[in-house]
């Protein structure tokens, strides 16, 4: 796998909301868990989760190339890179909110009904875009309505 990360170890022991901006450069047909298998075209996704139980340990997780095949994004993380780490820190359960912002994003398309979102009335908590998708845009929406703002890191390549 290419992926290969700085140090999450800026990120404090607690919990928080996260997105994971994704680069997908092939077009790819993937097994997702039991959820099946489906076409991912080339393009940017952005998936968003929360770990309010610890926000470090979560995103360390995710940016390991080797790991069990546990949750929807797992899988995914087999084939595609993540760029950017979006992030904010506390303890309200942001990621439906988040994921509503960011599928109202321009050239946004929730994708795959009930991934990562099983837990909650969400279509899917993974949003495609044929372009990269505004880091700037989504934190001024997130101003807007007056919830704590994310904050943006990038990841490394080797």
């Amino acid at each position: 796998m290419k992926r290969g990360t700085k140090s999450c170890d800026k990120f404090a022991a607690g919990g928080g909301t996260y997105s994971l901006l994704l680069s997908m450069w092939e077009s790819q047909r993937l097994q997702i868990g039991k959820l099946g298998k489906f076409d991912f075209p080339r393009g940017w996704y952005v998936y968003t989760g929360s770990a309010l139980g610890g926000l470090s340990a979560r995103l360390k997780r995710h940016l390991r190339p080797e790991k069990r095949l546990h949750w929807h994004i797992d899988y995914l993380l087999q084939a595609a890179d993540i760029e950017e780490v979006w992030y904010t820190q506390g303890t309200e359960r942001l990621e439906c909110t988040w994921n509503g912002m960011i599928a109202a994003l321009p050239g946004a398309r929730p994708y795959i009904r009930g991934f990562g979102s099983s837990d909650c009335r969400c279509h899917s908590h993974l949003t495609f875009f044929i372009s990269r998708p505004s880091f700037d845009m989504f934190r001024k929406r997130c101003n807007d309505i007056k919830i704590p703002p994310p904050v943006q890191t990038r990841t490394m390549h080797h």
